[in-house]
């Protein structure tokens, strides 16, 4: 009896655009990055976005990894919130909470191309009115493109025709070494925020602000990763970015420092997640099959604040009728020196 299609009998479709410098490959299923290759100065080239083996491996094992993550990226408190009055309850997929859109968020759900061009690729997908317990039909598209022959572009836009709420973003896993078997600890790390916020044991925000100065959450300026990471427990925590949202600015840099390799990330997005993967286990393996383990890749999620729904004093999430909700990402790479 021949094995069940994990995309509900359909085929996800693999894109690929290219410039000088990059390579990068994308799928259909979750709109997702597969790999992004650097040219070398040799002429080789090295894949630094984690990936999977096999397409298959990615609805199996749920880790979003490259995916767009919606309708809610990141928590949602008891997997509620009020909404013009009305409770809304969503799908709970981590405990009680919501995470990363609920049981079946958008990282799981096969998107159309709408577009394709030597340079550009637009993924597009409805979502329905109640989908996951969310209000209101929301219409997405995110355009991936190559801006400069060292700038990759992702563009996300979204359209509702009811009140609701929106948060999206990209959740790509580096290792700027290209060995997945490395830690990425060992990476160096500057973000632009002056303050981040404090999480549970369930990581839902705590009450107010912390300042970064003075604590292992202190990157203004670049320090490695590894050398704070005991004393802050374990990164998976929001940065309250510098600089204006919806204006797109440089916020964060990360840098390999035995290749030479970097990462430039801006964002029109007011808050940045890093989590370094600690659920990767050797259960899993990177694309090339190499064992994962939890310094493998280091995510950098540009978003809206966790729980933003349920806090009044966080940058608001909601989305009306008559509005675009746009998310910029843009990363800028560097091989690193010849």
């Amino acid at each position: 009896m021949p094995t069940p299609s994990p995309f509900n009998g359909q085929k996800p479709r693999i894109l690929s655009l290219q410039s000088e410098l990059i390579r990068a490959e994308f799928c259909s299923h979750g709109a997702r990055l597969l790999a992004l290759y650097l040219l070398n100065p040799d002429g080789s080239e090295t894949n630094i976005a984690l990936g999977f083996p096999q397409l298959e491996d990615y609805p199996a094992l749920d880790s979003y990894v490259g995916a767009i993550c919606g309708r809610y990226a990141n928590r949602i408190a008891q997997s509620r919130f009020e909404l013009d009055g009305q409770e809304i309850r969503v799908s709970a997929n981590e405990g009680a909470n919501h995470l990363h859109g609920g049981t079946e968020g958008f990282d799981r759900r096969l998107w159309d191309v709408v577009e394709l061009g030597s340079r550009s690729i637009t993924f597009a997908l409805t979502s329905p009115d109640g989908d996951q317990g969310y209000p209101g039909t929301l219409n997405t598209q995110v355009t991936y493109a190559i801006l400069d022959e060292d700038r990759l572009q992702c563009r996300i836009t979204a359209t509702c025709d009811r009140p609701t709420v929106v948060n999206l973003t990209n959740h790509a896993y580096w290792n700027l070494s290209g060995d997945f078997s490395r830690s990425a600890a060992d990476h160096l790390l500057q973000i632009d925020a002056d303050a981040y916020l404090p999480v549970d044991e369930q990581l839902i925000p705590l009450p107010g602000y912390r300042p970064v100065e003075g604590t292992a959450f202190d990157f203004r300026v670049e320090n490695s990763i590894g050398e704070r990471l005991a004393e802050s427990g374990g990164y998976d925590h929001n940065f309250c970015l510098d600089g204006e949202r919806g204006e797109l600015r440089p916020v964060a840099r990360l840098t390999d420092p035995e290749s030479g390799r970097s990462l430039r990330l801006s964002t029109t997005e007011a808050g940045l997640q890093f989590y370094l993967a600690r659920h990767f286990s050797p259960a899993l393996s990177s694309r090339d099959g190499k064992p994962l383990h939890p310094a493998a890749g280091i995510a950098l999620e540009p978003q809206t604040y966790p729980d933003s729904p349920n806090r009044p004093d966080f940058p608001s999430a909601r989305l009306s009728p008559g509005e675009v909700y746009e998310h910029l990402i843009e990363w800028r790479f560097s091989p690193g020196p010849g």
